[in-house]
């Protein structure tokens, strides 16, 4: 069930009424069993291992409460982490490793008859997996108590605004609202609407837009130009950014709708001056959850220069591996740790900061091209012909069907630049007038036929 769709529509306003008026005195029982239906849309089968990996999470984090002995609690806590790790690396990397190491055996004229399994990846799997080690490793730290009831976590773990694409929140932020009495606030109900609204602008209007743009010039660049090849770069930065960035607004919009509040996990990343600042910016639950359980973990910041900067690399190798099964993955977390270790030893050099911010959108735009790449290959020869400045079709590109698209675009720029600099449209006095102009966009120039779904979805 895709938000972006007419059937979630009609869904989350039956869930809404459900909620406020009609279940008053169940209403987590509400928030779990809608959850269930939104995640088994996609496969009801996959509820089991939903309801598996965070059930193991639940009774682990009991026993680690239970005893004294820490080298019991670290066994629970492994043994956790390890059943929810196995299950993901075989729904996420079964295929992409059987097949590598069939390919090195070629390498060396070794021809092994090995079929890999057709495994079907669970929507969201990264994501639920990920806030349920967080909880369990949580507990283990004593950061949080464990939850006791099994209605308040499960609810925590199936609550569908967010288990499919985040934000990954913390136990300790987002439990503790389940037990919470809720009433109906107008400044909730305003504010997510607002955020829906701001979400479907950026996903439908501004991201899919450029998809049919990005995915032309993907699947033909030797027919375009060095101009039109080099648009597309920055095109797919925006089309990522609008996409995942509109998705987490109506996740946040639709909780607040529900009287939850969850965490920003987008703050203007393209605004940064530096690799470091665009990292706190850029999917903030992610990259905080891999300095919080996986950095820190290895020692963070309290070694060696050198141990320090291997423990940002594994990191980033790992945050990259993390977003799939694929080469492309892994050298663009590869090159983001190389790039903060650069950065950082050349923290005493002082560079204007629009040329560093320059600089940063052009790091990230490339490598974001390495992200889409559907292996390095393709990649390579993306970069091949947008160097070899061949005309292609570059000059009148923009002044067909796509011209069009400048209107939207010019609005989107306006809006982030305002609420940016927190005046103009992004004032609570001109919500109306936002919001007016953002319905007449998505009117006029939304795409509702063969939409393209989230791009975090396949994560």
């Amino acid at each position: 069930m895709l938000f972006n769709s007419a059937i979630f529509l009609v869904f989350f306003i039956c869930v809404y009424i459900l909620y406020w008026f009609v279940f008053k005195k169940q209403r987590l029982w509400v928030l779990l069993l809608s959850g269930c239906v939104f995640y088994g849309c996609w496969d009801w089968r996959f509820l089991i291992l939903l309801f598996f990996t965070s059930g193991v999470d639940f009774f682990s984090a009991q026993k680690i409460e239970s005893t004294d002995n820490n080298k019991t609690k670290k066994q629970w806590l492994i043994a956790s982490v390890l059943i929810n790790l196995i299950t993901l690396g075989i729904f996420k990397y079964y295929n992409f490793f059987a097949g590598s190491f069939v390919d090195l055996l070629n390498v060396f004229g070794l021809h092994p008859s090995f079929t890999t399994l057709k495994i079907i990846l669970p929507v969201g799997i990264s994501f639920y997996t990920f806030q349920s080690i967080a909880y369990v490793t949580d507990v283990y730290r004593n950061k949080v108590k464990p939850e006791r009831s099994a209605l308040h976590y499960f609810a925590f773990i199936c609550f569908f605004p967010q288990m499919v694409a985040g934000p990954i929140e913390r136990a300790k932020k987002l439990l503790p609202q389940f037990k919470k009495e809720k009433t109906v606030s107008v400044l909730y109900f305003e504010t997510g609407i607002n955020l829906i609204l701001y979400g479907f602008f950026k996903k439908i209007v501004i991201a899919d837009n450029l998809a049919l743009i990005v995915d032309e010039l993907q699947q033909n660049p030797y027919a375009y130009g060095t101009g039109v090849l080099s648009l597309g770069i920055f095109a797919f930065a925006v089309q990522i950014y609008t996409d995942f960035s509109g998705y987490s607004d109506i996740a946040r919009g639709c909780a607040q709708l529900l009287g939850f509040k969850l965490s920003k996990n987008f703050y203007f990343p393209y605004f940064s001056v530096s690799l470091k600042q665009f990292w706190q910016r850029w999917h903030i639950s992610l990259s905080t959850w891999f300095r919080d359980y996986v950095y820190i973990s290895l020692g963070g910041n309290k070694t060696s220069t050198f141990k320090r900067n291997i423990n940002l690399l594994v990191t980033f190798v790992v945050s990259g591996l993390w977003h799939g099964a694929n080469f492309t993955f892994i050298l663009w977390g590869f090159f983001h740790g190389i790039g903060l270790i650069v950065e950082k030893s050349m923290g005493k050099i002082k560079i204007p900061k629009i040329i560093n911010g320059l600089f940063v959108f052009l790091l990230v735009a490339v490598l974001f091209t390495l992200f889409r790449a559907p292996s390095v290959w393709h990649f390579l020869d993306y970069f091949k012909f947008l160097l070899s400045f061949n005309e292609g079709i570059s000059a009148g590109y923009f002044t067909t069907g796509n011209f069009y698209f400048i209107i939207p675009f010019l609005l989107f720029v306006l809006f982030e630049i305002s609420k940016y600099k927190k005046q103009g449209l992004s004032n609570y006095k001109y919500n109306f007038i936002g919001n007016f102009l953002i319905v007449i966009a998505i009117l006029l120039f939304a795409v509702f036929e063969n939409a393209p779904s989230f791009i975090y979805f396949q994560f």
